[in-house]
């Protein structure tokens, strides 16, 4: 790892928009020469944020309001970088509103992950484990001894935490596991207040199942016991039968701490690309399990990594919807309230607060399909046209995107490719963009620039290369 190597201006772009949703105006050259570790660690921050979403009444123009107020957090450059692992989190951990039903809960849950974003992922776990939106969510609320259901068992072994399989595709767990695990996970419930439900999730002991259960039989890491999270008074069980300490003793086939592993592979598929290769993976583990599973100290370590200022790190993974949006915002420096852009980003596939199901999104090219591509074309048309913040609408001030020391229209193409980070622009495609400038320079003509002139910012951002990062 070089984490005192010196960012060039192209490290310093990709890392502005992986790490976050990509560089205003300045941020670029600002970064430029820092070294790795002083950039990563001034973007990341170190203030802890508690704020969340406003949640006051639980209908439709609320979910939107939270939607629009999240967005509004994203674009803001002192919080992009703790708000993209927001929503990693988000879809680490999905809980959805059409399942749920509780915007309070929603807002709670996202608060959540904003606070501990970069805390222990240990503490995570046990906090996710008895929020109220992945109680419902998950049918935790319906887990009780008398009646155990599986589904959060289930899914804290298979996503959260371990695996299906580890990456040698040998199974991490059993259905027995699932079985035991879910007995452990008996007994929660929201507390109630002079017969009032509050929001508060404790523990009832009569609904616990105390008995005897086995975790992981055969295994190196069995434990017998009366395993569980918490007693009814709110204090932990002893690591030694608390179900959320027994997961990361948990080891692979090759006797490596699966979550660590787990968890490094896939914030590294979050930030660079997908399948990253087994040596990679351990030298990032390592680091995680040495921090006593600290997130921060994994996210340093993937971004300061020589791998991820790689070709490869730099241009193999589609941008999901928010990221597509929010950098083209960025880039253009456009103000608005936001009142359409959660609409947009649904029909483009990605809803927030209401993932499609526990496995998250699907993050893959499928975000290009056509008729979400054509939800991209339009609204990059909206934000390129825009003029006016009326009617939840964009402001963009063409003239301020230009370099007025510009002498061709070459010029304007390759500053505009530079500004929205397309890299490797095939020649051809480079030409046809000279070419529909074909009229030559005419900044100051309020036709030129507010006709041909967007016109190009259309054409850039619905480029193949401008769809990945």
């Amino acid at each position: 790892m070089a984490a005192t190597d010196l960012l060039t201006e192209a490290h310093a772009d990709h890392l502005l928009r992986r790490a976050a949703f990509g560089p205003r105006s300045g941020q670029v050259q600002a970064l430029a020469g820092k070294t790795r570790a002083n950039a990563v660690a001034g973007l990341l921050g170190s203030k802890v944020r508690k704020t969340r979403p406003p949640a006051k009444n639980n209908n439709f123009d609320t979910l939107r309001r939270m939607q629009r107020w999240w967005l509004q957090q994203m674009r803001n450059p002192k919080f992009a970088a703790q708000e993209k692992l927001v929503l990693f989190w988000h879809d680490h951990f999905p809980s959805s509103y059409g399942v749920v039903n509780e915007l309070r809960w929603m807002s709670t849950q996202n608060a959540l992950f904003r606070e501990m974003c970069l805390g222990n992922f240990r503490d995570l776990v046990f906090r996710v484990t008895r929020d109220a939106a992945m109680l419902q969510y998950l049918d935790g609320f319906r887990n009780r001894a008398q009646n155990p259901n599986e589904n959060y068992a289930r899914e804290v072994m298979e996503l959260f935490a371990l695996g299906r399989e580890d990456l040698l595709g040998v199974p991490n767990y059993t259905q027995e596991d699932v079985v035991q695990m879910a007995r452990a996970f008996t007994g929660f419930g929201l507390l109630y207040k002079r017969n009032r439900r509050t929001d508060t999730v404790t523990l009832y002991s009569e609904n616990f199942d105390a008995g005897a259960k086995t975790l992981f039989a055969g295994m190196p890491y069995e434990v017998t016991g009366n395993l569980g999270v918490e007693n009814a008074d709110g204090v932990p069980f002893p690591p030694h039968i608390n179900v959320i300490d027994l997961l990361f003793t948990h080891t692979d086939s090759q006797g490596r701490p699966t979550a660590a592993r787990f968890i490094a592979k896939k914030l590294w598929e979050w930030y660079a690309y997908p399948n990253p290769a087994l040596p990679l993976v351990d030298e990032l583990a390592d680091v995680f399990v040495a921090s006593g599973y600290e997130i921060r100290a994994l996210v340093e370590a993937l971004l300061v990594h020589d791998e991820f200022y790689t070709d490869q790190a730099m241009s193999s993974t589609a941008k999901n919807p928010v990221e597509f949006a929010t950098q083209m915002i960025v880039a253009l420096d456009a103000k608005s309230s936001f009142e359409n852009l959660p609409s947009n980003l649904d029909r483009m596939g990605m809803d927030l607060f209401n993932p499609p199901s526990v496995n998250g999104w699907n993050h893959s090219e499928a975000w290009l399909a056509t008729a979400r591509f054509r939800e991209r074309f339009f609204l990059a048309q909206r934000l390129a046209a825009g003029r006016s913040k009326k009617d939840g609408g964009y402001s963009v001030k063409a003239a301020k995107l230009l370099d007025p020391s510009v002498t061709d229209t070459g010029q304007i193409v390759d500053g505009m490719l530079a500004r929205f980070g397309i890299r490797n622009l095939p020649s051809a495609s480079r030409q046809e963009l000279i070419d529909y400038l074909d009229g030559g320079l005419a900044l100051s003509d309020e036709d030129w620039l507010e006709i041909k002139f967007r016109g190009l910012l259309v054409l850039l951002f619905t480029l193949p290369e401008f769809q990945v990062h």
